[in-house]
Order: C-alpha cells, then sequence, then structure tokens
C-alpha cells in the first residue's frame, strides 16, 4: 500500500503493525512517510539515495517551461531523512541484473565509488552500451519539445528487434512529449502490421513493450532498453545547455536511473554529441554527467579509465600468477582479472574457436577467495551468479596445487579441453525440423503445495555431471593415500538387501542436458523448440509414467530456473505437444505414460538399486 492508501483506508485506532517496510524510500517525501511510521512498531526503509527524489512533478509538469530555465524541483526523501540521522543501516553492495558489466559500470564508478560488486560476461569486448547517432535531426524548442527523426529511427529499431528478437523492449525519454510521439509512431506501426499487436498484450508477451519518460521509469526495466535523447541542435543549429529534468540538483539521480534499466543491452539514439554539450554554461551535475555518459556510450569503457577484458591487471597472487603460466604453456590464451569491479574472476580462458568469448574461468582459493566474508558467498552464491551469466566455472585448489602441481595442471588442462569438445559437439548437432504445434487445450499446472516429488532444488542439477565434480582439498593423492579400514563401533539390526525382482526395473531420473546442452539464453525462442521437444521425449522415455509438473520442473532445473511460472508451463507443454503421449489423471496432476503403453491407474513399481516392493 502507498502511504496515502494507509491513511485512507486504514482505521486511525488500527492496531499497529510490528514491522512496517517502505520501498523506492528514495521517491517518498517525509510528510508522506511518517503517517504510516507510526503504524508499526518497528519501521525498514529501502532505497537508493543515488536514484530519483521526490517532485512536484504533480503539481508541475517537468516540461511545461521551454528547457533553457526549467528545472524539476526535487524533495527530501523520508531515506535521505534517515540517512542524515544516522539511523543504523546496511549496504547492499551486489548488482547481478545486468548480464554485461559495461550496462553498470558507468553507474557504478560515477555514483557507487566503484563499491557494487558486478559480475563479468564471458565475453573478450564488452560492447552492451551503444551510441547510435541520429544524423539530421533537430529538436524543436520551445513549442514541441520533440526531435522526430530521432523518434522515428526509435521505432524502426524497436520494429525491427520485435521481429527479429524475443528480448523484451523498453524505450526510456528525457521528456514527455518525445514519449508520446514514440507512442503515437508504435501506434501507426501496430495498425500496419497487426503481427506486433502480441509484443504489446500483457497476456501474450511474459513483458510487454515499455515507453516511459525519465521520470517514471524508475522500477522498470528490460533487456534491451532504447534510450531517445531528444535534446540537441535546434533548426538554427543552436544547441542548450539547459536539458530539462537534469539542470537541478539531483538530476544526476534521474540519469542514474534512466540508464540503469537494461539487462542486456543498452543503445543510446542521439542527435547531439558529447563534444557539443557546453560545461561552461551550466554547473549541474546532471548535465556534467550525461556528457560523460554520452562519452562512454560513443567511445567505450575507455572513456571512464577502464579497460574490461582483458583487464591489463596482473594476477593477484603467485599462484594464480603460476596456474596462468602452466595453461599458457598448454597452449590456452589467458587473461588474468577478468572484470571492472570489486570482483574479478581470477583467469579467464579464451575460446579458441571464438576469440570474443571466453571458454571457461578458473577460480583459484587465492586472494579473491579468501577476501569473501562468508563461505556462501565464496563457494556458492558467487558460481551460481556467474553461471546464470554463461560461465562455465572451474577451480583448482592451491593445496592440490602445493602437493602436485604436474598433476594439478592435467586435470585442468583435461577439464577445459573436455569443455572446448563438449562446446564443438553441441554446434555440430544438427537442427532439429519441429512442425509448429498448436498450443494444447489444457495446460496442467504445477502443483501449489510444492515442489513436486522426486525433484530435486539444487540449481546444480543444471550442469552436466562432469561440470559439477569440484577438486576438493582432501582429494590430493588419492590414488597413492592407503584405503585406511573403517572402524564400525556399533552394528545395527541386520537388513537384508535384495535385488529388484525381475521385471521391477530400477528408476533411473533423466538428464535433459544429456540430449543438448541446455540454453537459457534461447529458451523462449521459437527456433529453440525442437531442442526443447527432444529433452522433453528424452525424459518421457527414461522415466515414464511421470507426472507433467515433473517434466516441467526437470526442463526448468536442466536451464537453471528456480521457479516455473505459467511462461514455462506453456512452453514445456507445446514441447510436449497434444496426443503425442497417453494420458490420464491423479486429482488434479496430469500423468503423462510411454508412447507404446496405454494410459492406466496403476504401473510397476520401479525401485532404486538393492530396493524392492514389499
Amino acid at each position: 500500500m502507498s502511504p496515502l492508501s494507509i491513511a485512507q483506508y486504514l482505521p486511525a485506532d488500527a492496531k499497529p503493525f510490528d514491522v512496517v517496510i517502505f520501498d523506492e524510500a528514495s521517491q517518498i517525501p517525509v510528510w508522506d512517510a511518517i503517517g504510516a511510521i507510526a503504524r508499526g512498531t518497528q519501521v525498514v526503509i529501502v532505497g537508493d539515495p543515488e536514484q530519483l527524489p521526490p517532485t512536484n512533478v504533480g503539481q508541475r509538469g517537468v516540461d511545461d517551461e521551454d528547457d533553457d530555465g526549467s528545472t524539476v524541483q526535487s524533495q527530501q526523501s523520508i531515506l535521505d531523512k534517515c540517512l542524515a540521522s544516522n539511523i543504523p543501516s546496511m549496504r547492499l553492495s551486489w548488482h547481478y541484473r545486468s548480464r554485461h558489466e559495461s550496462l553498470i559500470a558507468f553507474s557504478n564508478v560515477k555514483y557507487y565509488r566503484g563499491e557494487l560488486t558486478t559480475f563479468p560476461s564471458p565475453v573478450t569486448r564488452d560492447t552492451a552500451v551503444r551510441y547510435i547517432h541520429v544524423e539530421g535531426g533537430v529538436y524543436e524548442r520551445g513549442g514541441a519539445k520533440i526531435n522526430r527523426k530521432e523518434a522515428e529511427a526509435v521505432v524502426a529499431e524497436v520494429v525491427r528487434r520485435m521481429k527479429t528478437s524475443s528480448h523484451s523492449i523498453g524505450v526510456v525519454t528525457f521528456n514527455g512529449e518525445q514519449q508520446r510521439l514514440i507512442e503515437n509512431l508504435l501506434d501507426q506501426a501496430r495498425r500496419s502490421d497487426p503481427s506486433l499487436e502480441p509484443h504489446f498484450d500483457r497476456n501474450q508477451s511474459r513483458e510487454p513493450i515499455l515507453v516511459k519518460n525519465i521520470e517514471n521509469v524508475q522500477g522498470d526495466e528490460r533487456d534491451v532498453i532504447v534510450f531517445s535523447v531528444a535534446v540537441g541542435p535546434d533548426k538554427t543549429g543552436r544547441v542548450t545547455a539547459q536539458i530539462s529534468s537534469l539542470n537541478s540538483e539531483g538530476g544526476h539521480r534521474r540519469l542514474n536511473v534512466a540508464v540503469t534499466r537494461a539487462r542486456r543491452e543498452l543503445l543510446v539514439f542521439a542527435t547531439l554529441r558529447p563534444e557539443q554539450i557546453d560545461l561552461g554554461r551550466t554547473g549541474a551535475k546532471g548535465v556534467v554527467d550525461f556528457k560523460h555518459f554520452l562519452e562512454f556510450a560513443e567511445n567505450g569503457a575507455r572513456a571512464i579509465a577502464e579497460a574490461f577484458s582483458p583487464t591489463g591487471r596482473d594476477a593477484e597472487s603467485p599462484f594464480e600468477d603460476a596456474v596462468m603460466r602452466a595453461l599458457q604453456e598448454k597452449g590456452w590464451e589467458v587473461h588474468p582479472q577478468v572484470g571492472v569491479s570489486f570482483f574479478r574472476i581470477d583467469l579467464g580462458v579464451v575460446h579458441p574457436d571464438f576469440p570474443g568469448r571466453y571458454l571457461a574461468g578458473v577460480e583459484c582459493d587465492g586472494a579473491a577467495y579468501h577476501r569473501s566474508a562468508t563461505a556462501r558467498d565464496r563457494d556458492r552464491l558467487r558460481e551460481m551468479v556467474l553461471t546464470d551469466l554463461g560461465w562455465r566455472i572451474r577451480r583448482i585448489w592451491s593445496t592440490e596445487w602445493w602437493m602436485d602441481s604436474s598433476t594439478a595442471t592435467e586435470k585442468i588442462h583435461a577439464r577445459l579441453v573436455a569443455d572446448l569438445e563438449a562446446d564443438r559437439a553441441s554446434r555440430r548437432a544438427p537442427a532439429i525440423s519441429e512442425e509448429p504445434t498448436p498450443p494444447p487445450e489444457r495446460i496442467p499446472s504445477v502443483n501449489d503445495t510444492g515442489e513436486p516429488a522426486g525433484a530435486e532444488t539444487s540449481v546444480a542439477e543444471a550442469a552436466p555431471e562432469s561440470e559439477q565434480t569440484e577438486v576438493s582439498p582432501e582429494s590430493v593423492n588419492d590414488d597413492g593415500a592407503p584405503v585406511r579400514e573403517t572402524k564400525v563401533y556399533a552394528r545395527g539390526p541386520m537388513t537384508e538387501v535384495r535385488e529388484p525382482d525381475r521385471g521391477t526395473a530400477a528408476y533411473v531420473k533423466a538428464d535433459p542436458a544429456n540430449v543438448a546442452p541446455p540454453d537459457r539464453e534461447r529458451f523462449y525462442d521459437a527456433s529453440y523448440r525442437g531442442t526443447l521437444r527432444s529433452m522433453v521425449d528424452h525424459v518421457v522415455h527414461t522415466e515414464a509414467p511421470i507426472y507433467f509438473d515433473v517434466i516441467v520442473d526437470r526442463i526448468a532445473r536442466a536451464h537453471g530456473f528456480m521457479r516455473s511460472g505459467e511462461t514455462v508451463q506453456k512452453i514445456v507443454a507445446s514441447s510436449l505437444g497434444q496426443n503425442r503421449f497417453p494420458m490420464s489423471k491423479d486429482g488434479e496432476r496430469q500423468i503423462v505414460w510411454p508412447q507404446d503403453a496405454a494410459a492406466q491407474d496403476r504401473a510397476p513399481y520401479r525401485g532404486a538399486g538393492g530396493t524392492r516392493s514389499q
């Protein structure tokens, strides 16, 4: 509920809450928050002081006056007051929404003092932020406040991406007039091409097309953000030094919000070039930072004196340096310290076939490993985030290296060779042709009561077994170490273990990765449905009869999804197809049977090895 809703709908004499939580507190004025704070015995205030402050936009529009003198009046938020009062605070520093570090690098350097922990993408040249110059655009100052040519270029790019890509798209503008112009042009495109309509329908698209301006985009995000600057030379060639809502104190916070909405790619469409902004005519931090951002988008990482990959830095410890030299002697090209933030991958092994991306990342238990605050951070969370970004992470332990460096080198070399062969095999696999399958009439739903029986919750299930094996310090020289006989201190009652009866097959859990390497990036693409169908068929062939929600769980876990929502269920159901397998019901759950079997009430018991039905 908003603070206003609390005041309107909750009785004044209502029992106080145990805790009141404010989200996006940087946008809540102090006087709006006081009443809600009084409703609880404790308060948690969550927000980013470098994002949008409260404004008087509700009382006066951003663009009611000419850009030459208009400013948006910022106000103090409840978050600002709490920070100024030295109320106990905790800073959250991990950032893993951006799929490429360049999407957050500018804000990290400019506004967060380089303290955000970001994670590098497995590419050697990060070009996720791009400047696209619109030649001949004219900014209509004083009246319309639009740049029509720039808007047309933005809409053409959006329409092209809607037809060729499944990534969600958002458009962010500097003012409301440019926003409305782009919305009108998109409406014209929809009328002329009805095939674009699903991209605007929330029921047919997981994230419909977004068009907002800099004042109301906070909280939204999309895979691709197209940023329309609009401001530029007018008909006389004059460029204003005043840029709408960036003029006022706190304008840089609006810029920070606008340029951090993208997960995968940020395209900056502008008639204005950075050198056309005269900083001698304005001292507004928002305008100064905007000039630097345009330089960053046009020139890349060197505009903020950071090299992305390779970093140009040396290894952080003699151990990492020794591992790097050993891998280089094996013929691998290795980049040390991959990344631009506090967190960097120790060694990045460049893909021999594709110099533009990394085959794998090698993590050593060196300086970066020991700097981690908790074991959960260094041994689980970091690898989960990096795997989600597309990395293969391989570990090498200092104890193993110390005991036998040559054997450790051969192990990591063998793992990298296996990774390379697996990657080449996946690219050699012929594409599976698939006839369009109409969506099923009935979509079985995942059991709301929790995980289906037999489903594992570990994300590690998504990777092949060969990729999950970790070399632990305790396993050093296992081949030569004598096997110590296990001492039995107590013996329970003897239980006879019998082999399964004939006809009682052992239950085998299917791994979709045995069919093809799961590609999370393409999961929603229509061209990937053939691969998904092969995975679904493999699961049914191996485990049927099987509940449909367990099939969904197998496919979702293989692609690294922790939850399987309605969209994932529909895609799996479409891949399963209609009338391809016998179906039956067990209460509310759908059962899928093998193709050569008839749906029935019971199936033979399948036990694990060494057990049998009694």
